[in-house]
């Protein structure tokens, strides 16, 4: 258990009379003061510590799957966020300037999806993505990393198993720092990569929440507005790149 004020106090002051034995005692007086106007601000809220998002508090914030989960909420047009396609058009902005990609139609996000391919080689590929969202005109493949590293040949064998998808298909690494992927070993899968970081992100995220919901739509709002403060810590702990 944690000493009190009051223990802490008796504990400092007994060091201070061993450092410096000619100096006048204490006064608790004084310290029962500063002690009621402390209880005072902490009963108030003012005086706060530790996290203030959720992913934080349940000490979730570096789990790869949880951050994928809410990547997928955010990204899907319909979800109760109540971004309707805001963010999804401003992150696809951050990696692919310009491209106005899913801007219409339907779009669904599906989580932990495996498939096999074939290279030029005639080889098979059977790779898992994280996220795989799909529009009318584009599916993008998302490996989703926080702090694992790649598995061997991983951007690679996920590019030939999605290669042959009939729909335009684009392929994003998505991490804190923003950076390359290293496994993707072929010109064809090397130019094919995307690489994003957390800052892009929450920066997209940032700019869709500045636009009023509608009332129907706060509560899945303030789940955004959480997952933006659990960005921000992480990119600020990881060094990561806006």
């Amino acid at each position: 258990m944690s000493p009190s004020l009051e223990q802490r106090f008796q504990e400092i002051a007994a060091e201070w009379r061993l450092l410096v034995p000619s100096a006048d005692p204490p006064n608790d007086e004084r310290f029962a003061v500063l002690k009621r106007e402390a209880d005072a601000i902490i009963a108030a809220g003012l005086w706060t510590s530790g996290p203030s998002d959720l992913l934080s508090i349940l000490g979730r914030q570096r789990d790869e799957l949880s951050h994928s989960r809410l990547i997928a909420w955010l990204l899907t047009p319909t979800g109760r966020h109540g971004l309707g396609r805001r963010f999804l058009r401003a992150f696809l902005d951050e990696v692919w300037p310009g491209e106005r990609l899913a801007e219409s139609g339907t779009v669904t996000l599906e989580l932990e999806v495996t498939r096999t391919g074939l290279d030029e080689l005639g080889v098979m590929h059977e790779a898992r993505a994280d996220i795989v969202l799909r529009a009318e005109d584009v599916a993008i493949v998302i490996e989703n990393k926080v702090d694992a590293g790649e598995q061997v040949n991983q951007c690679e064998r996920l590019y030939w198993a999605w290669a042959e998808d009939p729909i335009e298909t684009r392929w994003l690494l998505l991490s804190p720092t923003g950076r390359s992927p290293v496994t993707a070993t072929t010109p064809q899968a090397a130019a094919a990569w995307r690489a994003a970081s957390y800052g892009q992100l929450a920066r997209a995220l940032n700019a869709a929440l500045g636009v009023e919901v509608s009332p129907k739509s706060a509560e899945g709002y303030a789940s955004a507005v959480q997952y933006l403060r659990t960005l921000g810590a992480l990119v600020s702990a990881r060094g990561g790149r806006a």
